[in-house]
């Protein structure tokens, strides 16, 4: 008990520097939780063929595309704190405009602008946090990050039970919840990454470095896409009613959010890639065994729930700390947004073929569709540790490490750390 006292005490050490940040993001995603459930709920309850609703849905991630390759540029000129204040401000108005028609196709023009909005607020959280961290502990600190947001995203899932017989209440909270999201990152003393240090980076860049976590970013998008924007249809056509549906979806990401810390971990004592080759190894073996275990009894679907989301939700964070590995801080915005783009593309694919199987094979498509695409990386995995190993010391720029003290410490450091000043700092030099 005190290996794990011990452990607790160093976590909590480690993350309570960014607790505004870890807010911040759970109020995020419990936001996208709720309006991507809502969203597939009410385009089923309007008959809209599933192919189609797949697509409408599907075209959320082609935002976070365009997100990966335009919005660095904004985050480097205005900095993070007000470039997310400026992304999910907009976004949450965007919530709002689903109220005004009921057009799918209109409503796909929302998920575009939705996809970008949020793709570029995790670019600047991600690129953020993985500047605060290092080699020795990003894999917990990315873990963390994930449990947080699969919180947020759980507790989304469960918003979907309050009574919303005008289907305008769903659109009202998701909106709120963006709001208030804004408050802890904006009125935070931790200093934001330095914009000025900033280089770009290519996508053939990055495969050189880390293919596994390239090729893994894509996967992993194919399988969270799918869950996100399938997985309510998925369990409704299985014989699920509204209520064990939420609790499908609640489990899943539950059950991805405990596997995180203990994955993590794992993932900072050796390679990384052999863990997420294992990881994608059960996957490949269980995911089509599932859907004995997805029906009315509550313990065989939350423990179905729970072993699936364990699987589909690690393998992202591992991926980018794979990456992030053998970079330095100048890369890492360029970076965040190049992998945000490999996790979008497998978000676009994955729901468009998978929703189309379902709808010519039945509902049992989905899970084989993820034992299919996990066996496909294991194969890619293996053979680049076979037989292409990884040259040179991983990231041979020290990354600076999250500060070991409360975040009260960094006022001085936030005050100091101003786009003023440097501005002040510059004027003075040329005068």
């Amino acid at each position: 008990m005190s290996g794990v006292g011990a452990y607790l005490k160093s976590l909590r050490t480690l993350v309570s520097p960014l607790n505004a940040f870890f807010a911040g993001t759970l109020l995020t995603c419990s936001a996208y939780g709720l309006l991507s459930s809502t969203l597939a709920l009410q385009l089923n309850a309007s008959q809209i063929p599933t192919f189609y609703a797949g697509i409408i849905l599907a075209v959320y991630y082609v935002g976070y595309i365009l997100a990966s390759l335009t919005s660095h540029a904004i985050i480097n000129r205005v900095g993070h704190i007000r470039a997310f204040s400026t992304f999910v401000s907009v976004l949450s108005a965007l919530v709002l405009m689903h109220i005004l028609s009921p057009n799918p196709w209109y409503w796909g023009v929302l998920r575009i602008l939705e996809g970008y909005c949020l793709g570029s607020s995790m670019m600047c959280l991600e690129s953020w946090l993985n500047t605060r961290s290092n080699n020795q502990n990003r894999g917990v600190i990315m873990s963390v990050y994930m449990v947080t947001t699969y919180m947020g995203s759980a507790c989304g899932q469960l918003l979907l039970n309050i009574p919303d017989q005008s289907g305008v209440i769903a659109f009202i909270l998701v909106s709120v919840l963006y709001s208030v999201a804004l408050v802890p990152i904006s009125l935070t003393a931790l200093p934001s990454p330095n914009i000025t240090i900033s280089k770009g980076m290519s996508l053939a860049a990055v495969y050189k470095l880390a293919p596994v976590g390239v090729v893994g970013c894509i996967v992993s998008g194919v399988m969270v896409g799918s869950v996100y924007t399938l997985g309510t249809i998925y369990a409704q056509k299985s014989g699920l009613n509204v209520e064990q549906t939420s609790l499908f979806m609640f489990f899943i990401i539950i059950g991805g959010m405990l596997a995180q810390l203990p994955v993590g971990r794992l993932s900072d004592k050796m390679d990384r890639r052999f863990v997420l080759m294992w990881e994608a190894g059960l996957l490949f073996l269980i995911a089509p065994w599932m859907h004995v275990f997805v029906d009315e009894n509550l313990v065989s679907l939350a423990a179905s729930a729970l072993l699936l989301g364990s699987g589909v939700f690690v393998m992202y964070p591992i991926c980018v700390s794979h990456v992030n590995d053998r970079i330095d801080d100048s890369q890492r915005v360029a970076a965040s947004g190049l992998l945000i783009l490999l996790q979008s593309i497998g978000m676009i694919l994955g729901p468009v073929f998978i929703s189309l199987a379902i709808q010519e094979f039945g509902e049992l498509s989905f899970l084989f569709a993820f034992s299919a695409v996990n066996g496909f990386f294991v194969l890619f995995a293996f053979n680049h540790i076979a037989f292409r190993p990884h040259s040179g010391e991983a990231n041979p720029t020290k990354s600076g490490p999250v500060p070991m003290a409360p975040t009260h410490m960094f006022n001085n450091l936030a005050r100091d750390d101003t786009l003023l000043d440097k501005a002040k700092e510059l004027f003075r030099e040329k005068h």
